[in-house]
């Protein structure tokens, strides 16, 4: 008689009884094909578990800085009596192939022929020579700072407080936009070209060319105003009513509550009216006086 196992007694006698047979365990190396356990996390070797981040292009903060905009490069300082106020016009040093499309005079006259009251508490211009990464991430024609300091690289205090700062561009510009464009960069579009600009549609991208004179016609009878307006309507919303004894943070916190588009569109709009209001008296456009600022 041939001799069983125990196993397979125990499955005979299970049987006879109708008592199920347990399951075997099955082992490991019965696992699905084509499973490979150091993939189990979809994020390795992707952006969500940091791949590629030390690659990004960004603009480096020296250390205690908020903005790139708190240091400046070597400068010069000149001091003007504008509107019979002081303004100080510091000039930060140009790259080559770099250029202001406006001079000292240039910003003094046009402040003259603007109400001393829309900008009173602007006492600093600055031109200012971005860099090559500001250029690319946050390019512009300039910009309103409500407050705060720059400082040079030895950590000295340059300027403090309000001030308007106008960048310098690279000779031949040529800027290119995507052809579908949203509403507010379409109206940006045609205000380009408005200014002189050589705007033409070249594939699936509009293609600007910048000139000096055509950036001087931005930065002065445009961006200079546009930023007026940023501050007249800072004038409006928070200076007055807190001198009248409304608590100052909470204007400010107000203030900037506001969608940036509706704050843009305020700037815009007061341009627009003080471009059309200047016009109509002779007082712009006006020759260009005296040489672009070179530090």
């Amino acid at each position: 008689m041939r001799c069983r196992s125990s196993r397979a007694i125990r499955g005979w006698i299970n049987c006879r009884l109708g008592v199920a047979s347990p399951v075997p365990r099955r082992h490991h190396s019965s696992m699905r094909a084509g499973y490979n356990p150091t993939r189990r996390n979809r994020n390795i070797g992707t952006a969500k578990q940091g791949h590629g981040q030390n690659n990004r292009l960004v603009i480096p903060m020296p250390g205690g800085l908020h903005s790139s905009l708190d240091r400046i490069g070597e400068h010069v300082r000149e001091r003007r009596q504008v509107a019979g106020a002081d303004v100080t016009f510091i000039i930060e040093a140009l790259r080559d192939g770099c250029l202001y499309p406006c001079s000292i005079d240039d910003v003094a006259s046009l402040l003259e022929r603007v109400p001393a009251s829309d900008w009173a508490g602007i006492k600093t211009i600055v031109f200012r020579q971005p860099s090559r990464k500001q250029e690319i991430l946050c390019p512009a024609w300039g910009r309103l700072r409500y407050g705060g300091t720059i400082a040079s690289g030895k950590n000295r205090i340059v300027a403090r407080g309000p001030m308007i700062l106008l960048d310098a561009i690279e000779e031949g510009l040529c800027i290119k936009w995507p052809a579908r464009l949203a509403l507010e960069d379409q109206a940006e579009l045609e205000r380009l070209h408005a200014d002189g600009h050589e705007v033409e549609r070249a594939g699936n991208h509009h293609v600007v060319r910048i000139t000096a004179e055509s950036a001087r016609w931005t930065q002065l009878y445009r961006t200079m105003l546009h930023e007026i307006g940023h501050w007249f309507d800072w004038l409006e919303k928070v200076e007055g009513p807190a001198g009248r004894g409304e608590d100052f943070d909470i204007l400010v916190d107000r203030y900037f509550a506001r969608p940036q588009a509706e704050r843009e569109a305020f700037a815009n709009r007061y341009a627009a009216r003080a471009s059309v209001r200047l016009k109509a008296v002779g007082a712009i456009p006006f020759e260009p006086l005296g040489n672009t600022p070179i530090a």
